[in-house]
């Protein structure tokens, strides 16, 4: 009897009610010796990963604090050797680590670089008593896009598509800034920010199609790259539009309930939670700034806790019924 032979042989078993999954189970960890090329299980995956990005976060803070507590000590050759040198060894490591059963780390070493080259870019052009302003700003995000723009073409990894859209955002507000002066209060700086959070949700929705050739390999990713787009997005749209103010404190209730019937539709936590998160505050700023005078700061608060714990539920239960049991 051949491989398959047996195989079809086990699946009549098993139909027939005759044997059990269970006994093959018992029989395979009895028998079968356990092979070095077994590949770990998902739980022991996502240890690895925690590793993995707790070790990333350690590494870049220590650098942080050593240029800091060493800015004069290590000199200008040490403060570029601890940022663009391992900015640029990182980088090239992401290519080295392009593997399989590598995947995780060749993200992790690509983040690393990413987040030491525009601090490598600012300790050159400091020693240089040049100011990290425009154009230089947008000099270091155009080069940086296109460096990490090439590393996601040429090694298809998901975090990758994350930091290209960063680099992008950031030639996005230098524009912005250059073309309608640098002040950060200026209603103008708040609908760009929420313009870009749109964009970050429309991205997000196109990945769902384009991400067949980006790391097709695991769709846990890709899923985690789209809820991070869609959770900045909301967060671009919300967190800029509540701070308008005027005629727009309406318009930004219908942004709001955008945001529930969007994380529905889009099967997002990320953006149910800030939908939930910014309702509250809107209540706050609108109860705080209209009605206080009227009915009293004590039963202003009573009507806000209340409020609160009703969002609270109604976000349980939207989660619960319509996002987590399909993401499931």
């Amino acid at each position: 009897m051949d491989k398959q032979q047996t195989i079809a042989f086990i699946e009549d078993q098993l139909a027939a009610g005759k044997i059990s999954k269970e006994d093959i189970f018992s029989i395979a960890s009895r028998g079968a010796p356990v092979s070095r090329s077994v590949m770990p299980t998902s739980s022991s995956k996502n240890l690895i990963s925690t590793f993995y990005g707790i070790g990333a976060i350690i590494a870049l803070i220590g650098i942080v604090i050593l240029i800091e507590q060493n800015w004069t000590q290590i000199g200008f050759g040490g403060r570029i050797l601890v940022t663009l040198g391992i900015s640029l060894t990182t980088y090239v490591a992401g290519f080295l680590f392009n593997k399989d059963h590598q995947r995780i780390i060749s993200q992790i070493m690509f983040t690393i670089s990413s987040a030491l080259a525009p601090l490598g870019v600012y300790v050159l052009l400091n020693e240089a008593n040049i100011d990290f302003v425009w154009p230089y700003q947008f000099y270091t995000a155009c080069i940086l896009f296109i460096l990490f723009g090439y590393a996601l073409w040429a090694t298809k990894k998901n975090i990758l598509f994350l930091l290209t859209i960063g680099f992008a955002s950031w030639i996005y507000y230098s524009l912005i800034l250059k073309i309608f002066g640098s002040n950060y209060n200026s209603d103008l700086l708040k609908y760009a920010s929420i313009l870009l959070g749109l964009s970050y949700i429309l991205i997000a929705r196109g990945y769902q199609s384009i991400s067949t050739t980006i790391d097709s390999s695991n769709e846990k990713e890709k899923k985690a790259v789209r809820n991070v787009l869609y959770g900045f997005g909301a967060l671009g749209v919300l967190g800029a539009g509540i701070f308008v103010g005027g005629f727009f404190d309406l318009i930004f209730i219908a942004f709001i309930f955008g945001a529930f019937y969007g994380s529905v539709y889009l099967k997002s936590q990320s953006m149910l939670v800030f939908g939930a998160l910014f309702l509250m505050a809107h209540i706050v700023k609108l109860t705080s700034k209209y009605f206080v005078d009227s009915i009293g700061w004590p039963i202003a608060l009573i009507v806000i806790g209340f409020l609160m714990i009703g969002i609270g539920y109604m976000t349980y239960e939207l989660n619960k019924k319509y996002i987590s049991n399909k993401l499931a």
